[in-house]
C-alpha cells in the first residue's frame, strides 16, 4: 500500500493537553486544513489524526474564539465536510461514512468551487475580478465572489483586478475560499521605474460600452482633490466635458435623468446646480465605478441611457484608518474603525465647501452680459459592513448631501432692464440594506433594500416685457421632490460548462410632485406615482474560449394597469487574437421616471421629475446597437465604437403668457463613434479621446410633426487628451478637452453662434511619510488659459432676444493637503 494512504498527520502526544479549560481563537485566511492542525498542536498539544490527502485538499477561512477544543475542531469539521470523532484523547478525522447504495448515487460528477477575492491587505473584496480557469472565465460580483462547478478535484486558475498583480494558483474544490491579490508595485532605480509584473490595465475596451476604475488604479487628474468619479469620467470618450454638467452626464448624447448613478444600489438624483468638480459620493467611501455608456445587458441599470454603478468600500478589517483632505475650497474627513472582534467595519466621512463665491477672472468681453454662480456644499456618508462565519455578509449604507446654487446676472452694460437670479438648493438622502448569501451547495443570493429622496427648489426673479408697464419683476418658485422605494433580489447559478447564469426580481415605487407658485397651472396634476415590479434572466454563455454570448430578457409590469414591458438584449464579444477582440451590443431599454423640460414665455428652461403615470407621462423607450473593436495589450489601449440610438417617449412643456400650457411628445435619434488611444512608458501615461457624434430630435404637437433639428447637447465634436508623469513620490497630469460646441437651446434654430469649448488643466502631487503620517500635498489649476466657456442647460434669454450664459469654471487654483493615518 502507498505511503499516500496512511496517516501521514499522527500527532499523537503523550503529555495531557494544556489549556483545555480556555478559549480557543482562529485566525486563519485560506489555510489548508493541515497547516491549521499543525499549528494547534504547536498551541494547544493537542493530538490529532488524520489523512493527508484529506488535509491538504481542505482549503479554509475561519476566524473567531470557541469555548473549548471540541467545538472549534467540530467546525473544521463541518467545513471541511468530515465526520470527527475522539478516541481516548485523540482527535480522528475521517470521511463521512455513507452507505454502498449511497455511494453509487452520490458519486461527484462536480466539484464546487466557491470564494471571494480580496486585497492582501485589507481584505476589502474586489467587485468585477476577472477569475479564468482552463478556457472559461467568470467574474466576481459587487462583493468580489465567485461561484462554478467543474468535473476536476484541481483547478488552475488565473485572477486579474484592475490595479492588482495577476495571481496562478492551483485551487482545490471547496466553499469558503479566500483569494488575496497584491497591490502592483513599483521598484525605484534612480529614474528607472520596473513593474514586477507586465499586466495590462484593462479598464476600456472589453466590452460593449464599458468603462471600469478603483481606488487604486485611478490616475491623477485635476480637480478638487482628484474627484474619483466625474474629473476621470470627463476624459473618456462618449462623456461629454464641454458644458461642464456634472449633475446629468451627457453619456452618448443622452438627455437630463436618463442615465442612472446608483451608490450601494441608492439610486443618485442630482441637481443641475452642483458645482462642476464635485460629484454627490465622497470619494473616500468609493471602491469601484463601473460606466455603461450603452448596449449594456438586464443586470445593469433602470434607464434607457448610461449606468454609473458606484460600489462603496467594505472597510478595512485589519486596522482603523483615518484620512483628512485640506484644501481652500473643500474639507473632507474619513474614519474606519473594525469592530466586533474585526468581523465588520464602520466607516464614516463627510465633507463641507467654506468657499462660496466662484472668481470670475475668465477673460470676457467689457460688454459681456453674464451670470455670477455662487456655491455652498456639504455631505455625510456612512457604511456598516460585517462578515458572519458562514461567509453570509452585511451592509448598510446612507448618504445624505445638500447644496445651495445662486446665479446672478451681472450686465457690463449698464443695462437697467435686464435682471435675473436663480437660486437653487437640493438635498439628496438615501440608505440601503443589502444582505448577501453563499449556498452550501452552491450559487449566491442578495436581498437589496434601498430609498432615495431627492428634493430640489427653484427660485427665479427676472424682468419680463408686459403690456402695461414695458417691464415687470417676475418671481417664480419651484418645488420637484422624487423619491424612490425598491426591493430587489439576485441568485447566481453556479457555473456550469459553457453556462454562467443569473435571476433577478424586485418591486419598485417611485412618486414625485411638483409645487409652482409662478401663477400658471403647469400640469393638470402635479403629482404622480407608479410601482412596477421587475424581473430578468441572464446567462453568459462561453461557446469557445474565444467566443461568448451574453443573453439577457428582462421583464417590468405596472402594478396600476398590469401593462408588461418586455426588454430583450443580446451582447457578445470575439476574441480574434490574444490582444485583439471584436465586442456588440444590442437592446431595448424602459424608463419609468423622465426629466421633462419646461420652456417659459421668453424661452428659458427648467426641468422636472415626473413618473409615467395615468397622467399622460409616457414610458420612455429606446434602442441601442454598439459595435466596437479593441486592441489591449501591455504598453498600449487602442479601442474604435461605435454606436446608434433612438429613444421616445420625453415631453416638453411650453408656457405661453395667458398661462396656457402646451405638451409636446418628442424623439431622438443619437449615431456616433468614439475612439481611444492609451500608450504607456514605464509608469507614464499618454492617452487621448474622441467623439464623433450627432444628436435630433422632434416633436408632436396634436397631428404636427416637426422635423429633425439638433438637440441643445449636441456636439458634433470633442477631442481630450491626458498625460500623466509618475515618478514614484512625485506625480504629474496635464489634460485638455476641445468641443466644437453645442447648440444650448430648445428653440428650433439657435440664435446665436455656437461656441467652441477649450479648456486645460494641469496637477501636481508629492508623496511622503512623516513617521505613522501618509501625506499628499499637490496643487491644481482648472483652466490654465482663462478660457471663457458656457454651461449646458444653464443659459437665460432676456425681452430684447439675447441669451445670457452662465459662465463655466474660470481660472481656478486649488492646493490642497491629504493626511493618511
Amino acid at each position: 500500500m502507498s505511503t499516500k494512504h496512511f496517516y501521514l498527520l499522527l500527532l499523537m502526544l503523550s503529555m495531557t493537553p494544556r489549556l483545555w479549560g480556555q478559549s480557543i481563537t482562529f485566525d486563519y485566511i485560506n489555510e489548508p486544513l493541515n497547516d491549521i492542525l499543525l499549528d494547534l498542536n504547536d498551541r494547544y498539544e493537542v493530538p490529532v489524526s488524520i489523512n493527508a490527502s484529506l488535509s491538504a485538499n481542505c482549503v479554509i477561512t475561519v476566524k473567531g474564539t470557541f469555548r473549548s477544543m471540541n467545538k472549534a475542531l467540530e467546525m473544521l469539521a463541518n467545513e471541511c465536510q468530515l465526520d470527527l470523532s475522539k478516541i481516548n484523547d485523540v482527535y480522528s478525522f475521517k470521511r463521512k461514512s455513507i452507505s454502498h447504495f449511497a455511494k453509487r448515487r452520490s458519486l461527484p460528477s462536480e466539484y464546487l468551487y466557491q470564494g471571494k477575492v480580496v486585497d492582501f491587505d485589507s481584505n476589502e473584496p474586489l467587485p468585477f475580478a476577472s477569475v479564468k480557469l482552463g478556457d472559461i472565465g467568470v467574474i466576481t460580483d459587487d462583493q468580489g465572489r465567485y461561484t462554478f462547478r467543474s468535473p476536476s478535484k484541481k483547478e488552475y486558475l488565473q485572477i486579474q483586478s484592475l490595479g492588482y498583480e495577476m495571481a496562478d494558483t492551483i485551487l482545490a474544490t471547496g466553499y469558503g475560499q479566500v483569494i488575496q491579490l497584491q497591490q502592483k508595485s513599483f521598484e525605484m532605480e534612480e529614474l528607472v521605474i520596473t513593474e514586477k509584473s507586465k499586466i495590462p490595465i484593462m479598464n476600456i475596451g472589453e466590452e460593449s460600452g464599458h468603462i471600469k476604475f478603483n481606488d487604486i488604479q485611478n490616475s491623477l487628474v485635476p480637480g478638487l482633490t482628484n474627484d474619483l468619479i466625474f474629473n476621470n469620467l470627463r476624459l473618456y470618450p462618449g462623456i461629454m466635458a464641454a458644458g461642464e454638467s456634472v449633475a446629468d452626464f451627457v453619456i452618448w448624447g443622452s438627455y437630463a435623468g436618463q442615465n442612472h448613478v446608483s451608490y450601494d444600489g441608492i439610486s443618485v438624483f442630482n441637481s443641475w446646480g452642483i458645482k462642476a468638480d464635485i460629484g454627490r459620493i465622497n470619494p473616500y467611501m468609493i471602491k469601484n465605478v463601473e460606466v455603461y455608456k450603452g448596449g449594456y445587458n438586464v443586470p445593469f441599470g433602470d434607464r434607457i441611457g448610461g449606468v454609473v454603478l458606484i460600489d462603496g468600500k467594505s472597510g478595512n478589517l485589519n486596522k482603523a484608518e483615518t484620512k483628512i483632505s485640506i484644501a481652500n475650497q473643500l474639507a473632507s474627513a474619513y474614519i474606519n474603525v473594525p469592530v466586533f472582534n474585526q468581523s465588520s467595519t464602520l466607516q464614516v466621512a463627510a465633507r463641507k465647501s467654506y468657499f462660496r463665491s466662484l472668481d470670475l477672472s475668465a477673460d470676457l468681453p467689457d460688454n459681456t452680459d453674464f451670470i455670477k454662480p455662487t456655491y455652498d456644499y456639504g455631505d455625510f456618508n456612512l457604511k456598516f459592513s460585517s462578515t458572519f462565519k458562514n461567509t453570509d455578509k452585511l451592509e448598510i449604507s446612507i448618504i445624505s448631501s445638500e447644496d445651495d446654487y445662486k446665479g446672478t446676472l451681472i450686465s457690463r452694460e449698464g443695462r437697467d432692464d435686464a435682471f435675473e437670479e436663480v437660486a437653487i438648493s437640493s438635498a439628496q438622502s438615501g440608505s440601503s440594506i443589502k444582505y448577501s448569501k453563499s449556498w452550501d451547495g452552491g450559487g449566491i443570493t442578495t436581498l437589496v433594500g434601498a430609498q432615495s429622496t431627492y428634493s430640489p427648489t427653484m427660485t427665479t426673479n427676472f424682468l419680463i416685457e408686459r403690456a402695461g408697464p414695458n417691464v415687470g419683476l417676475e418671481s417664480n418658485r419651484w418645488t420637484n421632490p422624487i423619491q424612490e422605494y425598491s426591493a430587489r433580489l439576485t441568485h447566481s447559478l453556479p457555473g456550469k460548462g459553457i453556462h454562467q447564469v443569473q435571476l433577478g426580481g424586485g418591486f419598485v415605487s417611485n412618486k414625485t410632485e411638483l409645487v409652482f407658485n409662478g401663477g400658471n397651472r403647469l400640469l393638470e396634476d402635479p403629482s404622480g406615482q407608479l410601482d412596477r415590479l421587475t424581473f430578468y434572466g441572464y446567462d453568459n454563455i462561453q461557446w469557445t474560449p474565444r467566443f461568448s454570448t451574453q443573453l439577457g430578457l428582462k421583464s417590468d409590469i405596472q402594478t396600476s394597469n398590469k401593462e408588461r414591458h418586455i426588454q430583450p438584449r443580446i451582447g457578445g464579444r470575439i476574441d480574434v487574437s490574444k490582444n485583439l477582440n471584436i465586442h456588440f451590443g444590442w437592446g431595448l431599454y424602459n424608463q419609468f421616471i423622465s426629466k421633462n423640460s419646461v420652456i417659459g414665455e421668453l424661452g428659458n428652461r427648467s426641468d422636472i421629475w415626473q413618473v409615467a403615470a395615468d397622467n399622460g407621462t409616457s414610458v420612455l423607450k429606446s434602442q441601442h446597437n454598439v459595435l466596437g473593436v479593441s486592441y489591449i495589450s501591455d504598453p498600449l489601449e487602442v479601442s474604435l465604437e461605435g454606436y446608434h440610438k433612438t429613444s421616445s417617449g420625453f415631453s416638453r412643456y411650453h408656457l405661453d403668457r395667458q398661462g396656457i400650457t402646451r405638451s409636446l411628445q418628442g424623439e431622438a435619434r443619437i449615431i456616433g463613434l468614439d475612439a481611444f488611444v492609451r500608450k504607456r512608458i514605464q509608469s507614464h501615461e499618454l492617452w487621448v479621446s474622441y467623439t464623433l457624434a450627432h444628436v435630433e430630435e422632434r416633436f408632436q404637437d396634436g397631428r404636427q410633426i416637426s422635423s429633425y433639428e439638433q438637440a441643445p447637447q449636441s456636439q458634433k465634436h470633442e477631442l481630450k487628451g491626458a498625460v500623466v508623469f509618475s515618478f514614484n513620490r512625485f506625480q504629474m497630469t496635464a489634460s485638455s478637452v476641445y468641443g466644437s460646441g453645442f447648440p444650448n437651446s430648445t428653440e428650433e434654430i439657435p440664435t446665436e453662434e455656437i461656441i467652441p469649448y477649450l479648456r486645460t488643466d494641469l496637477a501636481f502631487q508629492y508623496e511622503f511619510e512623516m513617521e505613522v503620517l501618509q501625506i499628499e500635498t499637490g496643487l491644481s489649476v482648472l483652466n490654465v488659459f482663462n478660457r471663457s466657456n458656457i454651461r449646458l442647460n444653464q443659459s437665460v434669454n432676456v425681452p430684447d432676444g439675447a441669451i445670457i450664459n452662465t459662465v463655466g469654471i474660470p481660472f481656478t487654483p486649488t492646493v490642497y493637503l491629504n493626511f493618511s493615518f
